[in-house]
């Protein structure tokens, strides 16, 4: 029996892939790389924005119509748009809302039901030997080993759900109340992997920085004796640098929790890497309050400062939304002003849509045109490309540390990310992937550094 995941989303959905993957190989499945020829097609899903679910939706007509000449094929969705694990033979009035649209779909379970993956299947279809495991009993999805895709670089999760409640956000309502992982499992996880080679992990969760400081958290008391549990967390981790850890990343912090500690830390620390994504979403005080982000442009420019002040030529990343429920041609100028006054060298810019459920969603009217949300982006990513240039350039002539993460045949190019997380090329070999090396910077275009491999 053979299965396919399909993908869609953010690095936390990556490595929650990883873990479903786990959970089918335990279950007898193999891993196919054609995804006609699988048994089990399985949807991970990211619903931050409605153009993310749609692309869900668009995809699934393809594969459900894949039945006709494989019925013996099952169809299941997880991730952010699931709401209730279920399946086609739960008693309707407790099937999630997928199911009761989609009539090809065989089942769907929250992420954090990854372990009784077995038990979903059985229900979806009660003539499938599925085999019972040990893991049957665990109560937690992050304690299921992950099938990680390289061994050079790996995804951990520290914590699953979120408490922020952006108004524009249905993670909170798809996910759930945060709830901060064991330090001694990520440890243990961390230390396994580097063990095993792995050069480059990134931490991942909502809003990573908030590690140990929720309500939850704050329940069972487990972080009561650290002032700043994620600080302590990624000091135990620096100490894998003695068995060959290169570098430290994490995403994606919420600007409300950074502190000039954590900002520190990022020179203290041997493997915390230079780069520093702090998603704004708006420059405008009006638009972050509507938006519940529970900072000021001020308070956010303060950060930036601190974090200049300290590692001057760190590279530093954000998310903006633009067209927002009543954003004004002046509130979004005050995003140009402050894309000026920061200068981010990279930021990924989304157009606003409403998500069903959420808070802009009930409370507020999506009233600006698709034209000006189209305009606004094009000004932004204009001013984006001037920016990231202007940082490549500044690499230029200097010697950066690269892991490299693929080889081009055709071009004899090889290509990493720099400790601040930007993309590499330079003639190389297919046998450095894995492997840190040092290249001088010759050329600098809008995305990318071009150089020379050096001793």
């Amino acid at each position: 029996m053979k299965y396919y995941i399909q993908t869609l989303g953010c690095a936390m959905n990556y490595s929650d892939t990883e873990r479903v993957s786990s959970m089918l190989e335990k279950l007898g499945y193999e891993k196919t790389e054609t995804p006609e020829d699988a048994d089990i097609y399985i949807f991970n899903t990211c619903s931050i924005r409605q153009k993310g679910e749609d692309r869900v939706y668009g995809q699934y007509q393809n594969v459900a119509g894949w039945k006709k000449s494989n019925p013996r094929l099952l169809i299941g969705i997880t991730g952010c748009m699931v709401r209730n694990t279920s399946t086609k033979n739960t008693e309707r009035e407790n099937q999630d809302h997928l199911l009761k649209l989609l009539d090809q779909l065989d089942f769907v379970f929250r992420i954090n039901d990854t372990h009784k993956l077995g038990e979903v299947l059985s229900e979806a279809e009660p003539r499938l030997e599925i085999p019972e495991l040990e893991e049957g009993g665990l109560n937690d999805y992050l304690r299921v080993k992950p099938k990680y895709q390289v061994a050079h670089q790996a995804f951990v999760p520290i914590q699953i759900g979120c408490d922020k409640y952006c108004t524009y956000c249905i993670v909170p309502y798809a996910r759930g109340r945060e709830k901060s992982r064991p330090m001694q499992d990520i440890i243990a996880e961390c230390t396994d992997l580097v063990e095993k080679g792995c050069k480059e992990i990134t931490l991942v969760g909502q809003t990573v920085n908030s590690y140990g400081k929720s309500v939850l958290d704050e329940q069972d008391g487990q972080f009561a004796h650290l002032k700043d549990p994620f600080v302590s967390l990624l000091e135990e981790l620096d100490k894998l640098t003695e068995k060959g850890l290169n570098r430290l990343r994490f995403t994606s912090p919420h600007p409300r929790d950074y502190n000039e500690n954590l900002i520190e830390a990022h020179a203290r620390l041997q493997c915390l890497t230079p780069h520093f994504h702090l998603p704004i979403q708006a420059g405008d005080d009006q638009m972050l309050q509507k938006m519940n982000r529970q900072y000021t442009f001020e308070k956010y420019k303060k950060l930036i400062d601190k974090i200049r002040e300290i590692l001057p030529e760190a590279s530093v990343t954000t998310d903006i939304i633009v067209g927002f429920c009543g954003e004004t041609d002046e509130q979004f100028e005050n995003t140009v002003k402050a894309y000026n006054n920061v200068r981010w060298d990279m930021a990924y810019l989304a157009r606003y849509s409403p998500r069903k459920g959420t808070v802009s969603w009930k409370a507020f009217k999506d009233d600006v045109s698709r034209e000006k949300k189209a305009e606004r982006w094009h000004k932004l990513n204009k001013l984006l490309e001037a920016c990231s240039r202007e940082y490549n350039e500044s690499m230029t002539g200097k010697t950066l540390e690269v892991l490299v993460e693929k080889f081009d045949n055709e071009t004899g190019l090889a290509e990493g990310k720099s400790r601040e997380n930007k993309i590499v090329q330079f003639p190389g070999a297919p046998d450095l992937i894995g492997h840190v090396v040092n290249v001088k910077i010759t050329n600098a275009l809008t995305w990318t550094l071009k150089g020379e491999k050096i001793s």
